[in-house]
């Protein structure tokens, strides 16, 4: 797409319009965004790859009937979903399906009503927290973050209404920077094996389009009063004062940041800021602090289900004959431990065991953290570093700087003969090895490089009541 077209989209001068409000909120602002995910994000909003229908907002509401959800509500993308029918039963919990870039307020525009927003999800969290029958809140959240403004509004919100119900984060594939902002809010953060939290960092981007200009043969001249007035345009390169003001202010929202997540999940800011804005893959965001309970949708509900299941009655009650029962039944004991016996580690026991065991071994520090990033899963550490030594030797040996994919494979699990493969493909015909998601038609035809490696239509993927039976 050249320059005219797209200035066209930004301006809704197009048939796939974009709304001009959300060219300007993504750039020359700070955001809490997946770096890698937001670049793909504002290409793909210019682009029309996506438009705001993927990303209509949904609360529904589900009842556990025999350990399976049974959905008998849904709001169909409005935030304030009416009150649920008087003969519906008791012991629902309420989803709102949170996707997509984040922003502060609605964008509505004319190509549809934009990225999900923050005073939404606050309506809709509302809304479930005061329904008497909800008895659980969830946050299902897939989203790479977005916009800093108002973002620590909704999360203070969520935080304050934490004890009235249970409310749940199920990091349904990812939750970065802000979505992870407030999936921390939350009591229980669920991830599953593959699913990836984290990103507290802030990140801001300047566009300077003063060369395409020249180059176009268009010259913009500013008249303006106030030093500061022109500081982030982009038609002129950004000045280093105007990037020392953009610094200090992303410098106090990191801070903000940092203390918020800290004080959210009762750890230390200081571990908080030692992530490095780095992500957390399954284990490893348990073992780092940023989850809770390892499990997937369905082990949430069967958990919410357990919740909601009342203990029958004690023996012995009125009226049960519980005392002649218990009179005639042998008496039982626990089988005795025998002595001496150690007890078997339990799996939190486990899994600090192997995190010792990978910091305190002698690989590269890349090796190390791919293996925390994958987490244990059904390797003890001596085999864990085996298999991550094996894969970093054959991208060594394959030359070419192919040892700079070692971590990706780690991280990933990949099977050391799909490795071996894949690296002595790549160096037969010379090209590059995907080991990320597979890129999209539109990156196939130019988009950028960096969007090859990404799907961003798959970020706004609406959520159908057939994936969640």
């Amino acid at each position: 797409m050249n320059k005219p077209t797209l200035l066209a989209r930004i301006f809704g001068r197009s048939k796939n319009p974009v709304v001009a409000s959300l060219a300007s909120a993504a750039l020359n602002r700070p955001l809490l965004v997946h770096q890698a995910m937001g670049e793909a994000l504002i290409s793909a909003y210019l682009h029309a790859d996506v438009t705001s229908a993927d990303t209509e907002l949904s609360v529904d509401r589900f009842w556990t009937c025999d350990g399976s959800p049974v959905q008998i509500e849904a709001s169909d993308g409005d935030a304030t979903a009416s009150a649920v029918a008087a003969d519906k039963p008791e012991g629902m919990f309420a989803v709102i399906n949170i996707s997509g870039g984040l922003v502060n307020r609605p964008m509505p525009g004319p190509s549809g009503g934009g990225p999900q927003s923050y005073v939404a999800l606050r309506d809709a969290f509302d809304e479930a927290m005061d329904d008497p029958r909800v008895e659980a809140v969830v946050l299902r959240i897939e989203s790479p973050g977005g916009m800093a403004s108002g973002n620590f509004d909704l999360v203070d919100r969520i935080f304050e209404r934490r004890g009235e119900k249970p409310v749940h984060a199920l990091v349904d594939d990812y939750a970065y920077s802000a979505a992870f902002a407030i999936a921390s809010a939350c009591d229980r953060i669920w991830v599953s094996r593959t699913g990836g939290v984290g990103s507290v960092g802030v990140v801001g981007y300047h566009v300077d389009w003063s060369a395409a200009a020249e180059m176009a043969g268009a010259k913009v001249t500013a008249i303006y009063a106030g030093a500061k007035k022109i500081d982030f345009s982009p038609h002129f390169p950004l000045s280093e004062s105007a990037k020392e003001d953009a610094q200090l202010e992303i410098n106090g929202l990191y801070s903000l940041f940092t203390n918020t997540v800290a004080r959210n999940l009762g750890i230390d800011v200081e571990a908080v800021v030692a992530t490095q804005a780095g992500t957390f893959n399954g284990q490893a965001a348990i073992d780092v602090g940023f989850a809770t309970d390892l499990g997937t949708w369905d082990d949430l509900v069967s958990f919410l289900g357990a919740e909601n299941t009342k203990e029958p009655p004690a023996p012995g009650g009125e009226g049960d004959g519980g005392d002649q029962l218990d009179a005639d039944l042998p008496e039982q004991n626990p089988p005795a431990i025998e002595q001496g016996a150690a007890a078997p580690p339990s799996p939190a026991e486990l899994d600090a065991a192997y995190t010792a065991a990978v910091l305190a071994a002698d690989v590269p520090t890349d090796v190390s953290m791919a293996l925390l990033r994958r987490g244990r899963l059904t390797q003890d550490a001596p085999a864990a570093l085996a298999y991550a030594r094996s894969v970093r030797d054959a991208c060594a040996a394959a030359g070419g700087g192919l040892i700079d994919l070692a971590a990706d494979y780690i991280k990933s699990n990949t099977d050391i003969s799909v490795v071996r493969t894949q690296l002595a493909a790549a160096k037969a015909e010379d090209k590059e090895i995907v080991t990320a998601l597979p890129a999209d038609a539109a990156a196939k035809q130019g988009l950028g490089a960096k969007a090859k490696t990404l799907n961003p239509t798959s970020i706004y993927e609406n959520r159908r009541p057939e994936k969640w039976s």
